[in-house]
């Protein structure tokens, strides 16, 4: 299933039974919410753009927002990202990234995927495309364990702030930590675009590795 029909069923569920009185109002008002709301959103070139899907949910996590009248929140988003860890925890029984050959594996996939997205997102923008779309840098201190990469930029962050959800974003952003878990992973991360910083650091090290241990910092 891809992640953001995933996300959306957290959302329709979480509806129904926060509000099972309004629920079918609330969920046919954010499908109509969508499309005026990404009507806003900056062109970062669509299914072309690897990246692309993380506007869809948080398109779709305001739409949820405004036709809730602003009760599905932060605090909700904190409940709906449990719910879906919930619902998934079983692939924790298949995928364990403290094995060094499942970690070598995971890097390998995704510097795969990242790499050439680098490449291509530099090309647009030369060609003044894709605007503040995502730009990647791939283990910025060649730290050689775990994964780790940069995102600089972002047009969340940027769509937020110009929209009134700069408040909201930390909260989605704070989601990102519920994947990892379900591959016994840890995501390490200091800094993100929505709390104003230029960029947002991922560093996924195993959950039960030295490094994991050692970290010390409060998770953004």
């Amino acid at each position: 299933m891809a992640m953001d029909k995933a996300v959306k069923k957290a959302f329709i569920r979480y509806t129904k039974k926060k509000y099972p009185d309004e629920a079918e109002r609330i969920i046919k008002r954010a499908d109509e919410l969508f499309p005026k709301l990404y009507a806003k959103a900056p062109d970062i070139g669509g299914s072309e753009n690897l990246m692309a899907y993380n506007l869809d949910m948080f398109m779709m996590a305001i739409s949820f927002y405004e036709a809730s009248d602003h009760r599905i929140d932060g605090r909700a988003i904190g409940e709906i990202a449990d719910d879906i860890y919930e619902h998934f925890k079983f692939l924790r029984h298949f995928v364990n990234l403290n094995r060094a050959g499942t970690m070598k594996r995971f890097r390998k996939l995704l510097y795969r995927k990242y790499v050439p997205y680098a490449r291509l997102v530099e090309e647009k923008r030369a060609k003044g495309q894709w605007g503040n779309t995502w730009r990647i840098r791939i283990d910025p201190e060649d730290a050689c364990k775990g994964v780790r990469f940069d995102l600089v930029g972002c047009p969340l962050a940027d769509y937020a702030k110009a929209n009134g959800y700069a408040e909201l974003l930390p909260h989605l952003c704070a989601t990102d930590h519920v994947i990892p878990k379900l591959i016994h992973a840890k995501l390490i991360r200091t800094h993100t675009c929505a709390l104003g910083s230029d960029s947002c650091d991922y560093w996924y090290v195993g959950d039960e590795s030295e490094t994991a241990g050692n970290f010390k910092g409060k998770p953004v």
